[in-house]
């Protein structure tokens, strides 16, 4: 005999977060390596560093390393979203509408906040050299 049971409410908003949180990850990953290497490229440039072939190779050698970090970023900051979509998987809070969204919403700005930290670090450490200090750059992050 075939069991055919519908899926539950339950089941499909735990399927959609997760889903969600794949996406952002996703989506985080891919622009956050072009955003990360633009941003630090465009910094330097306008701090006019001028480099040798030795210091080109490295920096080279940086900016491909980024197309492996972001991504391994993402997927932690992934990871560390999934546990807010359990909680609205407890018993005090299953059968209520608003927990869902709410949680979603909150996995997703988790998901998104690693990535952002990790291209406004390389910003910081490798766009701008000593003394440098870029123009939209907020007084109150490292130069």
């Amino acid at each position: 005999m075939i069991d055919r049971r519908l899926e539950r409410a339950g089941e499909v908003s735990w399927t959609f977060g997760c889903g969600l949180s794949a996406v952002a990850a996703l989506t985080c990953a891919i622009a956050g390596s072009y955003f990360d290497v633009t941003l630090v490229g465009r910094a330097q440039v306008y701090c006019g560093l001028d480099l040798s072939s030795g210091e080109k190779m490295s920096e080279v050698m940086w900016l491909l390393s980024r197309y492996a970090v972001i991504p391994v970023v993402s997927v932690l900051s992934a990871v560390l979203a999934l546990p807010l979509h359990l909680l609205a998987r407890l018993p005090p809070l299953a059968g209520r509408v608003w927990p869902v969204p709410l949680l979603s919403l909150l996995a997703v700005g988790v998901s998104i906040a690693g990535p952002v930290a990790m291209v406004m670090y390389d910003v910081a450490t490798e766009g701008t050299p000593e003394g440098c200090v870029l123009p939209w750059w907020p007084s109150w992050l490292p130069s």
